[in-house]
């Protein structure tokens, strides 16, 4: 069906920033510019949004998928700040759910608590042992389980990062570097249909806020039911595969050599841990542990060899490394593999760069390493006064999200929200971007937008599929109700989503 689309078109395509009038057809985008050069006799179909601004379908470039389902059905302890409230918020769920079922918990962190700690192994077992609960941090590092979930999830005393006591058994605290295989147990131990409603009701949530395309960070399991499910999810999945084990040639053969995601996926691993678990790795101690400088996930030469393997391949290699150590040691191996096999516009990832040193970002610039990075965290846990973070690391706190020295330095950087760590609200992301606690930190409301859209794009070398609104690609755009550039900043994140379409289909309509 030949649609004809009225409205005030933001193209995102800077030879052409502004059109009236778009033609789509079979989810492609036929032409697009003045409202007189198109014959609406011609037409199937007219939407007249002249009132409304249109743009293209948002991107996030970064979403953990398999807990998130359950964690939007969870718990929610935002707003608790004792563990007698975060023990009652539970208990109130256990006792409208049968017997076996999972109760997560979401929204947690121990800096907010009164107590400053997780409930502990006793406390949840007195609320019940024949559900399984899991405590989730709101940063995803770490979790508390009961008895019972430590039974399903198998955890072994002897692995790295399964906390024990006195009697060498497991007292429920996971912590890194085991915090993900936990998060790939339970994606293995959960009814896959369970898993598909829990990614679907966050596909309902991405059109909502004007998301089109979402880049699902997870397991090579996880991955395969998005992929094998995909017609029934409303938004485009592309694939970020983790890669557990660095040097499990196994683990990255299934990746590398699956049809369906060769050449196409970008491969995944930590680098670090976070900062509220003590576990991204920090050139100088923390704070308020001064004996700990966090973690390296892998040596020098593990990374190098994982790297190596997926540049060789053609794919496009990502690290998660959030402490400066960890950023450099990334920024290192990238050097060493790019110098011995030189390939242009490779865009290797790292992923959030959220405490980098000013020679870091140089280097970044230098070896053309594009970066995943989420605006939001700011607000989530750096703090808008920048004191989330202060507790851990000081005044290293004031160069977290050095978005301004980043863009200065013609780095790519595509935004995502890290979710569940933050919303997936792109509108808000740029509104706390443009009000960064370090004023000389701040971007523009066009890189925002950008980020979000055309840069999210090339991230994943899916420009000449997403983030413009031109002939030839997906017909992906929102309609917002008021004009972005005519609002003030803190203003943003209240522009409401009218409409969504995905790939010229209406995805999400306000009104219904």
């Amino acid at each position: 069906m030949k649609t004809l689309v009225y409205g005030n078109i933001y193209t995102m395509n800077c030879s052409h920033p502004f059109a009236e009038a778009m033609c789509m057809e079979d989810g492609v985008i036929q032409a697009i510019g003045n409202r007189e050069q198109f014959d609406v006799r011609a037409m199937d179909q007219v939407l007249d949004y002249s009132e409304q601004f249109i743009f293209p379908g948002f991107i996030d470039t970064h979403v953990h998928t398999s807990p998130c389902g359950a964690l939007m059905t969870g718990v929610q302890v935002h707003g608790e700040t004792t563990i007698a409230g975060v023990l009652d918020a539970i208990e109130k769920r256990v006792k409208t759910e049968p017997s076996g079922q999972w109760i997560f918990v979401a929204g947690f962190q121990d800096k907010n608590m009164q107590e400053k700690r997780f409930p502990n192994l006793e406390e949840l077992d007195q609320i019940s042992t024949s559900h399984p609960i899991m405590i989730i941090h709101n940063d995803l590092h770490p979790y508390m389980c009961n008895s019972c979930a430590i039974e399903q999830l198998h955890l072994d005393p002897k692995v790295d990062g399964v906390e024990t006591n006195e009697n060498n058994e497991p007292n429920g605290m996971v912590v890194d570097p085991y915090c993900m295989p936990v998060l790939e147990e339970i994606s293995r131990i959960m009814p896959e249909e369970e898993l598909i409603s829990g990614y679907r009701k966050m596909d309902e949530y991405a059109v909502s806020n004007g998301i089109t395309t979402v880049f699902t960070k997870d397991f090579y399991p996880m991955q395969r039911i998005l992929w094998e499910n995909r017609d029934r999810f409303k938004t485009t999945t592309y694939p970020m595969i983790i890669i557990g084990d660095c040097t499990n040639e196994s683990e990255i053969c299934r990746a590398t050599e699956d049809p369906d995601f060769a050449k196409r996926a970008t491969l995944c691993v930590f680098g670090d841990g976070a900062f509220d678990g003590w576990s991204a790795s920090a050139i100088e101690p923390y704070k308020d542990r001064p004996s700990s400088f966090g973690m390296l996930y892998h040596s020098d030469e593990e990374l190098y060899s994982f790297i190596e393997r997926v540049h060789l391949e053609g794919m496009q290699a990502s690290v998660h490394a959030i402490g400066d150590n960890a950023i450099d040691q990334v920024l290192h191996v990238y050097e060493k593999v790019l110098k011995k096999y030189p390939r242009g516009d490779h865009r290797h990832r790292i992923e959030h760069f959220e405490c980098p040193t000013k020679r870091a970002i140089a280097k970044a610039a230098e070896l053309g390493v594009a970066l995943g990075m989420q605006p939001l965290l700011l607000e989530v846990c750096e703090g808008m006064d920048m004191e989330g973070y202060r507790c851990f690391i000081g005044d290293r706190v004031e160069r977290c999200s050095p978005f301004r020295s980043i863009l200065d330095m013609g780095i790519l950087v595509g935004g995502g929200s890290d979710f569940s760590v933050t919303e997936m609200k792109p509108l808000r992301a740029i509104m706390i971007g443009m009000q960064h606690p370090m004023p000389e930190e701040r971007f523009t409301l066009a890189e925002g937008l950008k980020m979000f859209t055309y840069d999210a794009a090339k991230l994943g070398h899916l420009e000449d599929r997403k983030g413009r609104l031109i002939s030839g690609l997906d017909a992906d755009f929102i309609v917002l109700n008021q004009n972005p550039f005519a609002v003030k900043t803190e203003e943003l994140s209240d522009i409401c989503v009218e409409y969504t379409f995905c790939r010229g289909n209406l995805v999400y309509s306000k009104n219904n």
